[in-house]
């Protein structure tokens, strides 16, 4: 199975297989990384007399006579199969899929993409994986995987300077926090945000004002009005993450680990560290900007206020996982207790 580099350095050697299969959970680079293949094996003479396309409801029989095409305006011919969920295929159609894979013309590419379906080589059933496996021995097998929080900081820096703008790392961390990791949407908002930077630097508040945020960034902006010990717009957000269907755990999960990294940043300087030493500390992986975050928001709330607060977060969440109740009800009786220990000054 290879990876992204090696793929890239076997293209560029002009290593070139007659079969390939990219699929994965990150489909914007599953989709680039098909792009890829054809731009090279085709050296960009890919034409309706040498280019097949074929989608998931494909007949077995028309596949193999594409393949089996003799090209007269080229000396390649390729063939690209679009989200075929080989699990759910007939045995004899499945068969039949393998022998067109396994006699492949010399002149033939065949190569198997993923752009939507959901397959990866773990939830891959027997079909699926026999064709993983065969592709992998005798061509080239390509899963791509979601990226690292540091790989999709790299990526974006690299497609804002792409985009004729600078974007710092940290700024990079803020839009993934507040839009999510899927690519696909960061790669449209950063087109969005390089439009309006207009080649000077993206920064914090252009992200604020242009972009949409995701749900995990709505519940930390539930958290900062509970600090704030603001009832009435925490119940606000509540109220709207409740009608975007946000499910109840999640939201005390998101809470949970918002006050777990304050209380640990609490015990860390309290005790004589730096923030940087307590991160490293208690292993968080948080840039600059979100520590700062943290330490302003809570530095009016008692360390006795912060422990408190975890401890019915964490009745809550055995509540909501073990108890039969109205969930809703039980994270807005958690955010009113929470806004009310916030103020709590009586073991400062």
């Amino acid at each position: 199975m290879l990876n992204e580099t090696e793929l890239k350095k076997q293209l560029s050697a002009g290593q070139f297989k007659n079969l390939y299969l990219v699929f994965g959970e990150e489909k914007m680079l599953v989709k680039l990384t098909a792009e890829q293949i054809l731009k090279k094996i085709g050296g960009g003479e890919l034409s309706e007399f040498n280019y097949h396309v074929f989608d998931s409801t494909a007949d077995i029989y028309d596949i193999n006579v594409a393949c089996s095409m003799i090209s007269f305006m080229s000396e390649i011919n390729v063939v690209r199969i679009n989200d075929m969920n080989i699990d759910k295929l007939k045995a004899a159609d499945f068969k039949a899929l393998m022998s067109v894979a396994e006699n492949l013309p010399e002149a033939t590419t065949l190569i198997f993409v993923m752009p939507t379906l959901e397959l990866t080589s773990k939830s891959a059933g027997a079909q699926a994986k026999k064709l993983i496996q065969y592709i992998d021995k005798h061509g080239c097998c390509v899963e791509l995987s979601k990226r690292s929080q540091m790989q999709t900081e790299r990526q974006l820096v690299s497609w804002a300077k792409a985009g004729g703008c600078e974007m710092r790392g940290e700024t990079a961390d803020y839009l993934i926090r507040y839009v999510g990791n899927n690519l696909t949407i960061l790669n449209n908002e950063l087109k969005k945000l390089c439009a309006y930077a207009d080649g000077a630097e993206i920064t914090v508040e252009m992200i604020d004002e242009l972009c949409p945020k995701n749900i995990e960034a709505k519940i930390y902006d539930l958290f900062d009005f509970i600090i704030a010990g603001n009832t009435d717009k925490s119940m606000n957000n509540l109220r709207t993450l409740f009608d975007q269907r946000t499910d109840a755990v999640y939201i005390c999960t998101v809470i949970a680990g918002a006050y777990t990294d304050a209380y640990r940043l609490r015990v860390g300087t309290q005790s004589g560290m730096k923030p940087a030493e307590a991160m490293k500390a208690f292993s968080m992986k948080k840039p600059e900007w979100a520590v700062n975050k943290i330490l302003r928001q809570t530095k009016n709330v008692t360390s006795s206020a912060l422990r408190r607060s975890i401890d019915e977060i964490t009745e809550t969440s055995v509540k909501l996982i073990s108890v039969n109740l109205n969930p809703q009800a039980e994270i807005e009786r958690l955010v009113v207790k929470l806004c009310l220990l916030s103020q709590d000054k009586s073991d400062a």
